[in-house]
């Protein structure tokens, strides 16, 4: 089969094309910028002649383009889309219900949630993938001294979401009586769901009345996170994870994280030690390092251990296989997914720390192959072990390695996707 691969330069996308045509499609590459999600005329007119010259037989992207939907029905050939972020609103959009569309959602229980809540039956569920080959030969290219810059005893790759529009903050500058107790059970039911993980109280507070919903939708009317009529989206879902669950995740990461820095980095004046033999030190103190393009700078506490973005095909590889703890937190918008990046860590062959999530409990084994925290507690106690026991740590990391080469390589994923 011949395919067209939109490219919008989502970072694995080479990585994408080069197993497509490993289990045997022929892949035509198309680059363009998605100007409008559902009314890009512009993209259109260039794609549909495309298919035609190229006889493509289907359209595949990372992510869910409808405006690519609408162009596949017209030329009645499939379109697959792989969906890896979440929340990810284009979702919603009525051209999901379009028959060439075959979805593939990474993450189990929002693709429920589209099948028995809104009747969509476009959708499916297919975890990510990670490709430990391509990362083992980024590995193998660093020269000695690259891998050394990038060694460190804890670290974590991610965004803080500190310098993005802040729709809760906003939301509460409200001064009437009324808007102010809504902002009250809406900072009540954030607070219970910080570092809970076996619980929603998020949606819970939603759906028991304890958040009016009516008295909320003006205040997000005005924040523009209705999506408008292209869209079939409830208020309680834009309202979910677009405010409640997204100041989940900016307050669990910032003091996670700040608390890691404390506790393990404290007072240490070198953040770029190089050797990370923790027996080596009597003062027991630790290397940490984030790797974020967020800026740090109203958060003093982890300012100085940011160490920036690294480009995901050469410098990522070597923080996850030369950081001796990697920490996943995960967006709060994930409900029981694993995200890509524990898959990446895994690939590169680095111990993974993470937060519980349904589907890394049910896919490894907690203790063999990952290690999973159900509180901050919970959090520093095995961060503080697995520093110390080196053969352990090394184990499980070599286990999670064999077990995504096994489960979650691209040929079983993809197999799953083209079903």
């Amino acid at each position: 089969m011949k395919l067209i691969l939109y490219s919008w330069n989502a970072n694995n996308e080479q990585i994408l094309a080069d197993n497509l045509r490993k289990i045997g499609f022929e892949v035509v590459w198309f680059r363009k910028e998605c100007k409008h999600y559902t009314r890009d005329m512009e993209l259109a007119m260039e794609l549909i002649p495309l298919i035609h010259a190229q006889g493509a037989e289907a359209v595949v992207s990372f992510n869910y383009f409808p405006i690519l939907s609408m162009i596949c029905n017209t030329c009645q050939i499939p379109y697959y889309a792989w969906v890896y972020d979440c929340p990810h609103f284009t979702l919603y959009a009525k051209q999901i219900m379009l028959p060439c569309n075959h979805i593939g959602i990474f993450d189990r229980e929002m693709a429920r949630r589209l099948q028995e809540d809104y009747g969509i039956t476009t959708v499916y569920h297919v975890p990510l993938a990670a490709d430990a080959s391509y990362f083992n030969g980024m590995i193998s290219q660093a020269c000695a001294e690259e891998k050394r810059r990038f060694q460190c005893d804890i670290s974590f790759v991610g965004s803080l979401y500190a310098d993005e529009h802040d729709y809760y903050d906003s939301m509460s500058g409200a001064k009437q009586q009324e808007a102010e107790r809504e902002m009250a059970a809406m900072a009540d039911a954030v607070g219970r769901q910080c570092f809970a993980y076996h619980n929603d109280y998020l949606r819970q507070a939603v759906t028991d009345g304890q958040i009016d919903l009516q008295m909320i939708q003006s205040r997000m009317e005005k924040q523009g996170l209705m999506l408008g009529e292209d869209y079939f989206a409830r208020s309680e879902d834009i309202l979910l994870a677009a405010v409640l669950e997204k100041k989940v995740t900016v307050e669990e990461r910032r003091i996670l994280l700040t608390k890691i820095a404390d506790r393990f980095a404290g007072n240490c004046e070198d953040e770029n030690i190089t050797d990370i033999d923790a027996g080596n030190r009597s003062d027991r103190r630790y290397s940490f390092r984030l790797y974020t393009g967020s800026d740090t700078g109203e958060l003093p506490e982890l300012d100085r251990f940011n160490h920036g973005t690294v480009d995901y095909h050469r410098q990522m590889p070597l923080v996850f296989a030369g950081s001796r703890i990697n920490l996943n937190i995960s967006l709060r918008s994930i409900h029981s997914g694993i995200p890509l990046r524990v898959l990446d860590i895994m690939a590169c062959g680095g111990f993974v720390l993470s937060n519980w999530q349904p589907e890394i409990a049910e896919y490894f084994e907690e203790g063999v192959e990952i290690v999973t925290f159900d509180s901050l507690e919970d959090c520093l106690a095995k961060a503080a072990f697995y520093l110390t026991h080196e053969e352990e740590r090394s184990r499980i990391a070599a286990h999670g390695r064999k077990k995504v080469q096994e489960r979650f390589s691209y040929q079983i994923m993809l197999n799953n996707l083209f079903c």
